[in-house]
């Protein structure tokens, strides 16, 4: 079977209309002790779940419990399986409690989903996959807030299509140049794509302008910019041979934008399914510098739900650029705006 990669996470540099500018402006008051909790848990959940999904030691411990699991996929029974028989060999609960895995759903569920994660869970967790001490020592931060979260996933809707599950995304560098006239210049992406079907034989590139061309520099071929709706159009990137379920293509291409008007002030990346390793970094001509600049989180990047859900004011660095790694991100939309 052939299969296309579709790229639902694109490229968004045009204007947003949804998002107001007192939206963008407005100064967000310090946290409370309790969003900073609950902030702590989610990030600390989150980033379990990243360490246990891995392939590794962590991972090996659950999937001897598991049927199935394809890559980049958790058993949450079979997480529950492992953390109850470290309850029972320690006699926290007794071993005629033959229920205690389903009863430890609904925790793990919470925990893994970044709706809650309680301390003691925490420490079942970590004494249960014998985490390191660095993992141990991470996790600990991130649940005193004291780490900034490298795992968000938020609540993207779904596209309004039939999201393809031909691929994923396993590492992402997206770095943005911004010319001296304000406008976006150019964009270099690098991507290392993972087939989940037999016979994938190009990628689909999306954006939400045609005034761009694409020079594919390895990894495959470029096709023509075709229009997909009113607001989004595409390029198909060819690979060299078509890709066998779970082999993985390295694409690095260029985009090289020649906006006729300016677009809004702001370069955003959206994702539908998980992407792993994602680098994104945003960098300005020396004789056009934003006067504030912000990281942020949107719950969508479609009118009119764009509100921001997270912002964090950033400074440019000695290279006059700015830039965030990101462990993992799914459902989400993130990336930068800025002000002149």
């Amino acid at each position: 079977m052939n299969a296309v990669a579709r790229n639902i996470p694109y490229l968004h540099c045009k204007a947003t209309e949804g998002l107001s500018h007192g939206c963008r402006t407005t100064q967000r008051q310090p946290m409370s002790q309790n969003e900073r909790h609950a902030h702590g848990q989610k990030a600390a959940g989150l980033h379990l779940r990243q360490l246990i999904v891995r392939t590794g030691p962590y991972r090996d411990e659950w999937e001897q419990y598991a049927r199935d699991a394809r890559p980049g996929e958790i058993r949450q029974d079979a997480v529950c399986r492992v953390i109850a028989e470290y309850l029972y060999e320690t006699g926290e609960h007794d071993e005629t409690d033959t229920g205690l895995a389903r009863t430890l759903k609904d925790r793990v569920s919470r925990a893994f989903g970044g709706r809650g994660l309680s301390l003691e869970t925490l420490r079942w967790v970590e004494a249960a996959f014998q985490l390191s001490a660095q993992d141990a020592q991470r996790v600990h931060e991130l649940y005193r807030g004291d780490l900034r979260p490298t795992v968000i996933v938020g609540k993207l809707p779904p596209p309004g299509g039939v999201l393809a599950a031909g691929h994923e995304t396993t590492l992402l560098f997206e770095h943005h140049f911004v010319g001296r006239d304000g406008m976006p210049a150019r964009h270099h992406t690098q991507q290392t794509v993972r087939a989940l079907v037999d016979g994938m034989v190009s990628y689909q590139y999306r954006m939400d302008t045609p005034e761009a061309d694409i020079r594919v520099i390895r990894g495959g071929r470029i096709g023509q910019i075709y229009q997909l709706s009113e607001q989004l159009w595409a390029v198909d990137i060819p690979f060299h041979h078509p890709l066998r379920y779970g082999e993985e293509a390295y694409v690095d291409y260029w985009t090289i934008f020649h906006y006729s008007e300016p677009p809004a002030a702001e370069f955003r990346r959206g994702a539908h399914r998980r992407v792993e390793h994602v680098d994104m970094r945003v960098q300005f001509h020396p004789g056009r510098l934003p006067k504030q600049l912000w990281w942020a989180e949107w719950a969508d990047y479609r009118a009119p739900d764009e509100a921001i859900v997270e912002r964090e004011e950033v400074a440019l660095d000695e290279e006059l650029s700015a830039h965030r790694y990101l462990e993992a991100m799914e459902h989400t939309v993130v990336g930068y705006y800025w002000e002149w």
